[in-house]
């Protein structure tokens, strides 16, 4: 190879040089694409929010983190209205990026953990503690409001990750779902019992039927 490389010209050899130096760099640096010039606005545009901020030496924690634990203790329009108000922007901010770079902002770390945990926390808080009834019921205390926040995030999961993809998630959160109350018991080792699930003792469609994925979105 050194008998090859000392037997060609100079000019050869430099230029030979150099676009091995272009192919290296490119490599090691690949050049910024659209979508990660809008990544890197979005993660600007949503620290506070979902991505923590700096301040001196010290990371402080986006404010969803506390909002959902608010909602989650609350379990109500009002105490949830701040949570829901931020996967809203987030969604909205996913949706405003172009369409080929709309899964690029959904694999982002905090946009993924935080949009689906949204999507599961409604689904679960509409369910209730038990199997809702048909009907309006199957919404909970969730209101108009509350349901076109959780048809805006399923409308970016689906344009990020695809219909078969939001099938199987909604499977996976119907696992969650109880299927059964317990009554109150004095006895601990009957408190201490799990309640069966609603995948136990309800089929799929019915499942379906009764939580808050079977919204007709087109009307939000």
């Amino acid at each position: 190879m050194e008998n090859f490389l000392n037997s060609l010209p100079k000019p050869v050899l430099a230029i030979l040089v150099l676009v091995v130096a272009i192919i290296a760099f490119m490599i090691m640096s690949p050049p910024h694409s659209v979508c990660d010039t809008q990544a890197e606005a979005f993660e600007e545009l949503q620290k506070g929010n979902i991505f923590p901020t700096d301040y001196k030496k010290s990371k402080i924690p986006p404010t969803i983190v506390r909002a959902k634990e608010a909602c989650q203790l609350g379990n109500s329009a009002g105490s949830c209205y701040e949570y829901f108000t931020i996967l809203r922007e987030v969604a909205d901010a996913v949706g405003k990026s172009s369409a080929e770079c709309t899964s690029q902002l959904y694999g982002i770390n905090e946009v993924r953990s935080n949009l689906n945990d949204g999507i599961e926390l409604m689904a679960r808080l509409a369910w209730g503690t038990k199997p809702p009834e048909m009907g309006l019921e199957r919404f909970g205390w969730m209101q108009d409001a509350e349901i076109a926040i959780f048809c805006r995030l399923k409308n970016i999961y689906t344009r990020a990750n695809g219909e078969e993809a939001w099938t199987n998630f909604r499977k996976k959160v119907y696992e969650k779902f109880p299927g059964e109350e317990l009554p109150p018991s004095a006895d601990p080792a009957l408190v201490a019992v799990e309640p069966r699930k609603a995948t136990q003792v309800l089929s799929e469609q019915d499942i379906w039927n009764r939580s808050l994925f079977s919204v007709r979105c087109e009307v939000y």
